[in-house]
């Protein structure tokens, strides 16, 4: 699949596993996303942020790493690259490091805060980024969940959370004639045309990696304006009118969200194998 790429901001960015990554604060981020929403004539383009499992995906099909190098931002979701960053990058590699970095991700997280200045998550990152929005007067695009209903729920309630926001549109990100984790050209088609008919600056598409990323791309490729970004879960939240409560503010500063989210769902232990993999992959690049 051909990737419709832009022109990157100008900022620092770092390659873990193969994977770019912007080293950008939150606030920056917003800046340079609304600002660019912001311009009429602006190609469309998208942005994605990596997590664990993104990265430990990418680091062995050179399809996925395209697709997240070809994004216009690669913001870091996660604390597993916020800290895997600073061990390659903030001095020499080696195993006293390697473990002691390790442990500062619960012990002294504050000192892992170079290159990547912070994560970049859904909700720390998605409202302010709609407050913004809707400060400018830009138009918003929620697609996602599995039902028409699900995604209308998600933008009644930023819409009442949220004074002045304007949505003005929503999609489910199921495709019934598909099987699941998967969508049709004709899908693809008709989401392409209702997004360019409405004409949103900013579209959030919540349907996790990596048939998010290759969504947008595609939809980048057949309409003429709007900032894609890939939201993963975070429509599932309650502060998006979801059912999964956010990790205490604790366990967030710690690094533990992971933890939190599989006590609570113990059926992602599959997917949370992705952690001792992704750590073992950038041991192995030392």
């Amino acid at each position: 699949m051909a990737i419709n790429t832009v022109t990157r901001p100008d900022v620092d960015r770092v390659s873990i596993l193969g994977v770019e990554i912007d080293a950008i604060t939150i606030n920056s981020a917003i800046m340079h996303i609304t600002d660019v929403a912001a311009e009429p004539e602006s190609a469309a383009r998208y942005v994605v942020k990596p997590y664990v499992e993104f990265l430990d995906r990418a680091a062995t099909r050179p399809e996925l790493r395209e697709l997240l190098n070809g994004a216009y931002m690669s913001l870091p979701d996660g604390v597993a690259a916020i800290w895997a960053a600073h061990y390659l990058y903030a001095g020499p590699h080696g195993g006293w490091r390697f473990w002691r970095t390790l442990t500062q991700i619960v012990l002294q997280p504050s000192a892992l805060t170079w290159p990547l200045p912070e994560k970049i998550a859904g909700i720390n990152f998605t409202l302010p980024l709609l407050e913004t929005a809707a400060r400018k007067k830009l138009g918003v695009f929620l697609m996602g969940q599995n039902n028409a209903e699900a995604i209308a729920h998600t933008s009644a309630t930023l819409t009442h959370k949220i004074p002045g926001l304007v949505i003005v549109g929503t999609r489910s990100g199921r495709d019934e004639l598909s099987t699941l984790g998967s969508v049709s050209d004709g899908w693809i088609d008709q989401a392409a045309t209702e997004i360019a008919t409405l004409k949103p600056d900013i579209i959030l598409v919540g349907m996790g990696f990596p048939l998010q990323e290759r969504v947008i791309a595609r939809l980048c490729e057949k309409v003429p304006h709007g900032v894609f970004i890939g939201e993963g879960g975070t429509f599932d939240y309650e502060a998006f009118g979801g059912g999964r409560a956010k990790a205490p503010a604790r366990v967030q500063r710690l690094g533990l969200e992971w933890l939190w989210r599989l006590l609570l769902e113990p059926k992602r232990l599959k997917r949370q194998l992705a952690v001792p993999r992704f750590i073992w992959r950038v041991w192995q690049t030392r």
